[in-house]
Parts: structure tokens; C-alpha cells; sequence
């Protein structure tokens, strides 16, 4: 998931187009890198000019070829997903690491993926690991998020990943405070069970009810059990049943179960059960138009 990722975020990152096509293909067609790539992220989705993304990958390797970070970087997504150009990530790790070395995130991102899969080169955990480091530090929330999620999932093999759990919190955290959904239910785990942080169940039933809030089951669940048992909120079925609901209509397997429980012993009145799927059609309401105006803002 992590590569295709890194070909949603490319464009986003990229600057903005400085010119119209005419203007860019006299430039481009002098020679100049900036122009030439310019000119492909017109061919590529049809920005006032057919689209065409044969056309596209032709100007990325004019101007990749003279080194233009930002060019070497779309080419080699394109190798990687096969947009333009037959598939190749032999080509598209060398490009990868081309601008990788040129201190550009989205490679140093997508070239971590790479070693860390195995795809175009040896698979090298440790390689995989220094070049997500290097975009995490430049704020790439996706990175933040790849070595987050590495040092949650190894954390407590053995002595080698002893101080896993500190590194998970510190990097999840980094992205969960940048949006990144996929980050939060882990942090707030982690901050549940005071796992190489201080525990602090306000701080996990944040993270749980932000992510939750966009949609993500195992936080919906999780959410439910901080109402279920008053934690750090004060009992709640009504909420617990709500949250248990929600999880469960995505197939959650804790969800489900408790949902089962709840309605087994009619811990709710036929009221508080009308009122709970009126929440729960609005919530999911909101979720769906939220995930389409996100989806229609991509350039």
C-alpha cells in the first residue's frame, strides 16, 4: 500500500504549475528540466491538453535525465505502477534512488518501500528503515507513519527491539498530529497501556475518538470499550453500543461480538435504539461525503 501511497502524495507535493502548455513545450523543447517536467504533469492527467501518458513519461526522462529531482521521482512511480511505460521496478528503484540522494522525500519514501518489499532490489530491512528515516525527518507523514508501524509490530522481540516502543510512539505521534489516520489507533494503544510512554488514558482516548471520528474500525471498537468501562469517560452504553455498531457494520470482529452481547440482553431501550441508528445513518452520512470532497480535491 505504502508505493501507491507515495503516487497519490507526488503530485500533491509537487509545485505548482508555473506556465500554460504552449509556454512549457517551447521551454521544455530548449531543454529546460523544470519545463520538461511540467509539460509531463500536463500529459499525465489531461491539464489542457489530451492526455497522454506515453507522451508524459517521454518529457519526465528528458528532464529526470539531467537530473531534476522532482522528474526522476514521477518517473520512477510511473516503472512502478506501469503508467506510460511497460513496469519495471529494477528502473524504477534506480530512479527512486537517483533522487533519493538528492534529499527528495517521496524517493527516499518509495525507494524505503522497496527494500523494505523486496521490489526491484534485495530485500533490506535495515535499508528500508534508513531511507523512511530520512522522509520522516522531513515531515512525510507516510514515512512517519511506515516507521511507526515497524516499531509497533517489532516491539517486545527480544532485546534487540527493546526500545521499539518508544521509537513506535514518537513517530506515530508525528503522524497522527499531521492527519494521519492509519497512526492513531496504534498511538492511543500504546498510551492505553503505557507502552514506552507514560500512560495516560486521556491522551489514548483522544487518539481512539479522532480516529474513530475518520472511519477506522479497530479505534470504533476500542472507542466502545473506553465508554463500556468508564475509563476516562463516564459509563456510557448508549455511546458503547453506537461505537460497537459502527465497527461492526465494517466487519470488526470485536464489534460484532459486543453488539450481539448488548442486543442479547436488551441493555438498550427501543428508544435509545432508534436513536443510536439515527446517529449512526448521519455519522456515515458525513464519513461518505467527506471521503468524496477529499477525493475530488486530488490534483
Amino acid at each position: 500500500m505504502w508505493l501507491w501511497q507515495s503516487i497519490i502524495l507526488l503530485l500533491a507535493l509537487s509545485p505548482a504549475l508555473a506556465a500554460s502548455p504552449n509556454e512549457l513545450r517551447v521551454a521544455a523543447d530548449k531543454g529546460d528540466p523544470k519545463a520538461q517536467y511540467e509539460l509531463a504533469r500536463c500529459y499525465a492527467p489531461g491539464i489542457d491538453v489530451t492526455q497522454d501518458y506515453a507522451r508524459a513519461v517521454v518529457y519526465l526522462r528528458k528532464s529526470a535525465e539531467q537530473g531534476y529531482a522532482y522528474a526522476q521521482t514521477e518517473l520512477a512511480a510511473c516503472y512502478a505502477k506501469g503508467s506510460g511505460v511497460p513496469a519495471d521496478l529494477g528502473q524504477a528503484a534506480q530512479w527512486y534512488r537517483k533522487a533519493a540522494a538528492q534529499g527528495d522525500p517521496l524517493a527516499q519514501f518509495g525507494l524505503g518501500n522497496f527494500y523494505f518489499h523486496g521490489r526491484g532490489v534485495t530485500e533490506d530491512k535495515v535499508e528500508a528503515i534508513h531511507w523512511w528515516g530520512k522522509a520522516a525527518e522531513q515531515d512525510l507523514a507516510a514515512a512517519q507513519d511506515a516507521l511507526g508501524q515497524f516499531y509497533f509490530e517489532t516491539a517486545g522481540q527480544g532485546a534487540a527491539y527493546a526500545t521499539n516502543w518508544s521509537k513506535a510512539a514518537k513517530w506515530l505521534k508525528r503522524a497522527s498530529e499531521q492527519g494521519y489516520v492509519g497512526s492513531m489507533n496504534n498511538l492511543a494503544y500504546i498510551y492505553e497501556h503505557g507502552y514506552g510512554v507514560k500512560l495516560d488514558l486521556k491522551e489514548a482516548y483522544h487518539w481512539y475518538r479522532a480516529a474513530a471520528e475518520k472511519g477506522v474500525a479497530k479505534a470504533q471498537s476500542n472507542l466502545g470499550l473506553m465508554y463500556q468501562e468508564g475509563s476516562v469517560v463516564p459509563h456510557d452504553f448508549v455511546q458503547a453500543y453506537k461505537w460497537f455498531k459502527l465497527s461492526a457494520l465494517q466487519g470488526e470482529a470485536v464489534g460484532r461480538r459486543y453488539v450481539e452481547e448488548y442486543e442479547d440482553a436488551h441493555r438498550l431501550t427501543e428508544g435509545q435504539l432508534e436513536e443510536v441508528n439515527r446517529d449512526i445513518a448521519e455519522f456515515r452520512k458525513h464519513l461518505r461525503a467527506n471521503a468524496h470532497a477529499a477525493s475530488s480535491s486530488r490534483p
